[in-house]
């Protein structure tokens, strides 16, 4: 076998591959082997047809092709690994295999990109630690109150932070009994509290609720209009201190109460802080490295998007046909495309750099700590490790070992900007990898890797 390169521009390179005639014979009695144990021939038994008969029975035009297709798939592979690339995705020209000559096929194919990354030890932390204060306790242990508190009738005007009755109003202006459902005004949200503050028992509401993920034709967001009448006011009977708050919680006291939200304010402020300093360094990392994008990885990850868009949007009774028929009525169709294509682009170069990164650090994970995050993902899903690998499969495993590793570089890499210790990946870290095999997975078999 004979590879060249033929031209080679940014991440699109032509390859020519020349085989001997005597590969091409080989490939021929291999070929027609096989298709005698699969065509039947009138009159013969399976593997008993003369060739001169079984190869009119394929017709010579088709051998070609077959001895063709079997020639490109089984020299391909080899005549990348000689040249040291990478291909991801190809296609590939030739006409069908003659007996007794050479042939010769090129390949017209998208390669991994050379990724320049900036220089790693010019890059700092701008992100500060988010502090939890004793503001932050105060009104984490309000909220708590308000979730607790006791129920009790008033007579007066809703307020803030009181329980509400409502139901939906028939005809007669009475509320159906089976339709009520109680809101508490503490955690509703401000356009349909503003409706209901100040309303009193007895009131019937016109209530208008918009939702801004579901859109009109026109493009503005979905407005409901309801009859609603206010069927019960309660107030809120608070604690009269974190003590009693506290002993309601089950816990010693008030201090020990302050103690544990305290700590579990400041967990969530280390995530915070943590996804934070993510986002600032992957930023910095993309912006100031160099690649060009290989044309079909931005294909595959627009055929994703998409599909994340058709699935999204089934929950809502619409299909994405019906959907890019009304972005094209309201002429919002291109800039829909135009955006889905940018989303994708950002979102391959992330990955390529961070890969690179992963890289760069000769990251690993080790077997202790992929059989440690492979525990916390089967417990999410409520299954042993065990059953978890064999529902998965080699591949799943291996795409997921990968991303794991991919984190792992940037978490380290993180900590030794900022000064601390590494955390271990936690149950979102592992998620994000378990999705990120998946997605692959999926594209895997939406795509065909290269073609004739």
């Amino acid at each position: 076998m004979e590879a060249r390169v033929v031209e080679k521009q940014g991440v699109n390179v032509t390859v020519s591959v020349r085989l001997d005639a005597a590969t091409v014979d080989a490939a021929f009695e291999r070929v027609l082997a096989t298709l005698s144990r699969t065509v039947r021939v009138p009159g013969f038994r399976p593997g008993k047809a003369p060739r001169g008969v079984l190869v009119r029975r394929v017709g010579e035009e088709a051998l070609a092709q077959e001895v063709r297709d079997a020639l490109v798939d089984d020299s391909y592979p080899a005549a990348m690994r000689e040249l040291g690339l990478a291909p991801i995705d190809a296609h590939f020209h030739a006409d069908g295999a003659l007996q007794g000559q050479e042939f010769e096929y090129t390949v017209h194919a998208d390669v991994y990109p050379d990724v320049d990354l900036p220089d790693l030890a010019t890059i700092e932390l701008e992100v500060e630690p988010r502090v939890v204060t004793d503001a932050d306790v105060d009104e984490a242990i309000r909220r708590l109150g308000l979730e607790n508190a006791v129920l009790v009738p008033v007579e007066r005007p809703v307020e803030e932070t009181d329980w509400v009755l409502l139901g939906h109003v028939t005809g007669d202006e009475e509320a159906d009994e089976a339709s009520t459902f109680p809101v508490h005004l503490d955690r509703a949200g401000d356009e349909l509290k503003g409706q209901l503050l100040g309303r009193a028992v007895g009131e019937v509401v016109d209530v208008v609720l918009t939702d801004t993920n579901v859109l009109e034709d026109d493009g503005t967001p979905k407005a409901s209009n309801l009859k609603l009448k206010v069927v019960d006011v309660k107030g809120k009977e608070l604690p009269a201190d974190d003590g009693e708050l506290a002993v309601q919680l089950g816990f010693a006291d008030g201090a020990e109460l302050r103690a544990r939200v305290r700590e579990s304010l400041e967990a969530d402020a280390r995530r915070a802080t943590q996804d934070a300093r993510r986002d600032e360094v992957v930023g910095k990392l993309v912006a100031g490295a160099t690649l060009d994008l290989p044309a079909s990885l931005v294909r595959r990850r627009q055929r994703t998007l998409l599909q994340d868009v058709a699935h999204d949007l089934g929950h809502q009774g619409v299909t994405l046909q019906r959907y890019l028929e009304r972005l094209e009525a309201r002429g919002k169709r291109e800039e829909f495309e135009r955006e889905l294509a940018e989303t994708a682009e950002k979102g391959v170069r992330r990955d390529l750099v961070l890969e690179r990164l992963m890289e760069v650090r000769g990251t690993q994970v080790t077997d202790a700590e992929f059989q440690a995050a492979l525990k916390l993902l089967a417990e999410s899903r409520g299954v042993d490790v065990g059953r978890l690998e064999h529902d998965l499969g080699a591949d799943y495993l291996a795409n997921y070992r990968f991303f794991m590793q991919r984190d792992k570089a940037l978490r380290e890499f993180i900590a030794e900007l900022s000064g601390e210790e590494a955390p271990a990946p936690g149950e979102e870290e592992v998620a994000e990898a378990a999705e990120a095999a998946f997605a692959v997975d999926e594209e895997a078999a939406d795509d065909h890797d290269h073609h004739h």
